[in-house]
């Protein structure tokens, strides 16, 4: 019981440190836009102000508002890659897994919500441009598909992260480790990152950090379905580690007693 409460604890902090530079590097990007397209930028933790954009055409205000969730993907991608290319279930790969499934998460998560929430940055976009309501939902429809796909394939990767035969023995035993390596991450991490991301400017922005993690339910519900996994090797995931708790507490001192009171770029 003891390595399995570690399993979750690392788990957890490592869910939110890759949430927090996600949300980092997203309103970087937006920052870094605004920055070449003149829009005087001021780089908040989980928001980017414009001082100047009346000057702006609509198509600068679109490349800044794609900015972030482009960034978001190439995460994704990139962070996919790297873990795919060297398996190896140590915490390490655990960070660059979630990392990559908040960036994917991010970005197929703004083009389902999309036409529904004109605040966020698709959102925006979808004004910009005039984009007629039957493309964007149908945008919507493709981003959704393609986050449960990604969402169910998750399930394998986060079951490799057992490093004992009897956590993942049987349909019950596959369920009950998933939900502690990945709903109580999302779960917990994602009411810590909420009250990190106070004050509230929008309303979205303390609905996104649980409601974004709802995919997970879907790697959760499909561990009972994985008929055998292959067991780690690397038993620190089950280990407690001083080196997280420290990551943990510099990455949580830059978003809030740094970012959160703005730095103009």
């Amino acid at each position: 019981m003891k390595e399995k409460r570690n399993v979750i604890l690392n788990s957890t902090i490592l869910y939110i440190i890759a949430f927090l530079i996600t949300t980092i590097i997203h309103e970087f990007s937006h920052a870094l836009a605004g920055v070449l397209n003149g829009s005087e930028p001021v780089l908040h933790h989980n928001y980017v102000e414009h001082l100047a954009i009346s000057h702006l055409s609509a198509l600068q205000r679109v490349s800044i508002s794609l900015a972030g969730p482009i960034s978001s993907l190439i995460q994704g991608l990139l962070a996919g890659w790297i873990y795919l290319t060297s398996q190896k279930q140590k915490p390490l790969h655990l960070f660059l897994l979630w990392f990559s499934a908040l960036g994917f998460s991010n970005f197929f998560g703004y083009l389902m919500t999309g036409p529904l929430f004109r605040a966020g940055d698709i959102g925006k976009v979808y004004l910009l441009l005039k984009l007629p309501l039957p493309i964007q939902i149908i945008i919507a429809v493709i981003g959704a598909a393609v986050l449960f796909f990604i969402a169910y394939k998750l399930t394998v990767p986060f079951l490799q992260f057992s490093y004992r035969q009897e956590w993942v023995v049987d349909e019950h035993s596959r369920k009950n480790f998933a939900f502690g390596i990945i709903i109580l991450p999302w779960i917990i991490g994602s009411s810590i990152v909420t009250i990190l991301y106070l004050p509230i400017i929008a309303i979205i922005s303390i609905i996104y950090p649980i409601m974004s993690g709802m995919v997970f339910i879907f790697p959760w519900q499909n561990a009972r379905r994985i008929k055998s996994v292959e067991l780690s090797k690397d038993t620190k995931i089950g280990e407690p580690s001083v080196l997280l708790c420290f990551l943990l507490a510099v990455v949580i001192i830059g978003f809030k007693l740094i970012l959160a009171s703005g730095i103009p770029l």
